[in-house]
């Protein structure tokens, strides 16, 4: 279930965001002047997590599926999915920790494709000392926040790995901004960054050994199953639209099948560091670890294993059946 500080911060996003004006009804979805079918979407500001909605945007694929979308931005999971059920949005993106534990607590949520795999890495600077996952026993390690995935990242990479997770000192630390003095501070001797927050450090002139990581086979078998993000929407929208939602399922897999041809580098590297603000090189680093990143479609037992990751024993379970949309479009 969610503790209370993911719930107490659910509410309070869902308090922000109710007061902006959602594009229709919580269940139908009208159709524009433009005879295009109007979305209303929650997405990532800034984020490089939703990458392919901005390519979805740029290249066209959402009108060329007949949909007008109109974007509600959040700085947070939290935030996306306190809309989603508060109906601001129709579709949005989330994150496994926030949406799982939504509805491990009733809420009717349906996931949706395309699923994002997961994007964080355990890395230690250059000059610390440490060599391995090994040698992190009695030192610290920065996380987003205490409780998180991040943590939770850290903690299976250590047991993996033979150490004790219980070993280490955890310290919330933030991301990106406040991440990096932690780091450059040597107040943590490793922490855990999504790549796009390892690049922005590295462009600061801090140097990275990395100690486990999805992207080269280091973080066991979380690395190979582990998911990062996905897309979803109410169960009555889903039911009440489900042409509409495989308009957007097409969509978003043009738009991953866009960023999975590396012939697309050049256009996408430039159309990543406008997103994220950052130098055009910044952004081929993240686009060259990164754009394989997205699949049209989730099994069985995938979905089981980021069940139990994220939610561990004691929940209720989210049966597969029931919450799953696993390819669309």
């Amino acid at each position: 279930m969610l503790d209370k500080r993911s719930a107490i911060t659910i509410a309070g996003a869902l308090t922000l965001l109710t007061s902006l004006v959602a594009c229709g009804t919580a269940d139908t979805a009208p159709t524009s002047e433009n005879g295009l079918t109007s979305l209303t979407i929650g997405s990532m500001e800034s984020n490089s997590l939703s990458f392919p909605y901005t390519i979805a945007q740029e290249q066209g694929f959402f009108h060329g599926a007949g949909l007008q979308v109109d974007t509600v931005t959040a700085t947070s999971g939290p935030q996306l999915t306190a809309a989603l059920i508060g109906n601001t949005t129709q579709i949005a993106i989330g994150t496994p920790e926030n949406v799982m534990g939504a509805m491990n607590q009733g809420q009717q949520i349906t996931a949706i494709p395309p699923f994002g795999h997961i994007d964080m890495s355990l890395v230690t600077p250059a000059d610390s000392g440490i060599a391995d996952v090994k040698s992190l026993r009695g030192k610290q390690i920065g996380v987003v926040q205490r409780g998180s995935a991040s943590e939770r990242f850290a903690r299976t990479v250590l047991s993996s790995n033979g150490v004790d997770p219980d070993s280490v000192t955890y310290v919330a630390v933030g991301s990106g901004a406040t991440m990096e003095p932690a780091v450059r501070n040597k107040k943590v001797d490793a922490t855990v960054g999504s790549t796009s927050t390892v690049v922005m450090m590295e462009d600061h002139g801090i140097e990275f050994r990395t100690l486990a990581s999805p992207f080269d086979g280091t973080a066991g078998e979380l690395g190979d199953v582990g998911l990062q993000t996905f897309w979803t929407t109410t169960e009555d929208f889903a039911q009440q639209n489900p042409d509409t939602i495989d308009e957007f399922c097409t969509a978003m897999n043009k738009a991953a099948e866009w960023i999975a041809d590396d012939a697309n580098r050049g256009p996408g590297t430039q159309s990543l560091s406008t997103l994220l603000q950052i130098p055009t090189e910044s952004a081929g680093r993240i686009w060259d670890r990164t754009h394989l990143s997205w699949s049209p479609t989730i099994d069985e037992p995938t979905w089981t294993a980021n069940v139990d990751w994220i939610l561990g024993d004691g929940s209720s379970g989210i049966p597969f059946a029931g919450a799953v949309m696993p390819e669309c479009g």
